[in-house]
C-alpha cells in the first residue's frame, strides 16, 4: 500500500468515525470531570527518554486469540524485557502470573473499560487518555500517566495542553498509541508484538480473554489475507490500525527493530517488520543483549570486530533481527579495520 492509499483510508475512517457524536461527547464531558487531575509532574512526556541508558526491549501485549497460545511464553522474559498491555489483556495475564510494567487505556467508555482495570495492586503502571471515565482513574492503585487526548473542543483542548503538554500521535487504538509510546517517547529499539493480529476467524472470537469481549456489535467486516495466507476476517478500524503500524515501522526504521509473533495482518511485504515465533524472538532479543554487553566489556576494537564476526550470518543479511547499535557497531570497526 503506497502513502496515498494510505492517507485515503485513514481519511475514510475518520470521516465515519467522526459521526458518533455520542462517544465525542462523553470525551468532552470525561475530560472536563478529569482536568483536576492533569499536571505536569503527571505527563506521558514526562516518561521521555526513560529507557535510553538502561536499554530494553518493549512486549506490547494484546487480547487476539493468538494470547491463549502465547501468554506461557511470556514466562521466558527477563529484566532485558517490560510489557505494556491492553486494558482488554491486563487480567487475562494477571491470571496466568504475568505482570505487566504498563497497562495502557484510551477510551472513554463507561461499561467494559472499570471492568477490564479493576484490580487491587499497586505496582502495575497506567497510561491514560485523558478521556477515561472518572470512575476507572478513582479506583486505580498504582501510578498514572496521562496521554493528551485532542478530539475534544478547541477550549478545552487548550487546557489540557497547557497542563500536560502535546497530543500523542496515535493510530486509532491502544497497541498503536503504546508503540509511539515504546519508540519516540520511552526511546526503546526494539519492541515485540503479541497478540495483535486484527483478524479473526468469525464475528464471536476476536478476544482471547472472552469476559472483556466489547459490548459492541461489529457492524462492518471484510475478508483479509493473514501472513500465512490463510483467510480471515478484519473491520475498517483493525486496518486501518496495521496501516499504522506498518507506517510507523517504516518510519522509523533503522534504528527501531519491530518483530510481530500475532500471525495476523502485519507485516505482509514489509520487509521492517520481522515475523517470528514468540519463544524465538525471546531467545533472539535475548542474545542480542549478551553480545551488546560483550562489545561493551570488550577493550579493543580488535576484541570487537572477533565478536560481531562471530555473530555475522556468511549472507551478511541484514534483514536478519539484529539490535542496531550492534549493526552500527558492526560497520564502525569494519571500517577502521579495513582502514
Amino acid at each position: 500500500m503506497n502513502l496515498h492509499q494510505w492517507m485515503h483510508n485513514i481519511k475514510t475512517f475518520n470521516a465515519s468515525f467522526a459521526k458518533h457524536d455520542e462517544i465525542h461527547d462523553q470525551w468532552n464531558v470525561n475530560t472536563i470531570a478529569n482536568i483536576s487531575r492533569f499536571h505536569k509532574n503527571n505527563s506521558i512526556w514526562n516518561l521521555e527518554g526513560k529507557y535510553r541508558e538502561e536499554d530494553k526491549a518493549m512486549v506490547l501485549v494484546g487480547a487476539s486469540p493468538r494470547l491463549s497460545e502465547d501468554v506461557e511464553k511470556l514466562k521466558d522474559l527477563d529484566d532485558n524485557f517490560c510489557i505494556i498491555c491492553a486494558n482488554s489483556s491486563l487480567k487475562y495475564l494477571l491470571r496466568h502470573d504475568i505482570k505487566p510494567d504498563y497497562v495502557i487505556c484510551l477510551d472513554s467508555d463507561h461499561l467494559d473499560i472499570p471492568q477490564h482495570l479493576d484490580i487491587e495492586r499497586d505496582d502495575i503502571t497506567l497510561l491514560a487518555s485523558t478521556v477515561l471515565h472518572p470512575i476507572v482513574l478513582d479506583n486505580w492503585k498504582g501510578p498514572i500517566y496521562y496521554m493528551p487526548y485532542y478530539s475534544i473542543k478547541k477550549d478545552l483542548k487548550q487546557k489540557v495542553r497547557n497542563r500536560i503538554g502535546k497530543s500523542v500521535p496515535s493510530g486509532g487504538n491502544s497497541m498503536t498509541s503504546a508503540l509511539y509510546v515504546a519508540i519516540a517517547i520511552f526511546g526503546l529499539r526494539t519492541v515485540i508484538s503479541v497478540a495483535n493480529e486484527y483478524c479473526f476467524d468469525s464475528k464471536k472470537n476476536y478476544y482471547a480473554d472472552k469476559t472483556t469481549t466489547k459490548s459492541e456489535v461489529l457492524s462492518t467486516r471484510y475478508v483479509a489475507i493473514d501472513i500465512n495466507g490463510k483467510e480471515r476476517w478484519t473491520t475498517p478500524a483493525h486496518y486501518v490500525y496495521v496501516m499504522w503500524t506498518e507506517k510507523i515501522c517504516n518510519d522509523f526504521s533503522p534504528p527501531n527493530f519491530f518483530i510481530d509473533t500475532s500471525f495476523g495482518l502485519l507485516g505482509k511485504g514489509d520487509s521492517n517488520i520481522h515475523i517470528m515465533d514468540l519463544s524465538k524472538a525471546i531467545a533472539v532479543v535475548k542474545g542480542s543483549f549478551v553480545v551488546a554487553r560483550d562489545l561493551t566489556k570488550a577493550k579493543t576494537e580488535l576484541e570487537r570486530l572477533k565478536i560481531v564476526q562471530e555473530i555475522t550470518p556468511e549472507n551478511d543479511d541484514k534483514s536478519e533481527v539484529y539490535r542496531y547499535n550492534m549493526h552500527e557497531q558492526r560497520e564502525r570497526i569494519l571500517q577502521f579495520a579495513r582502514s
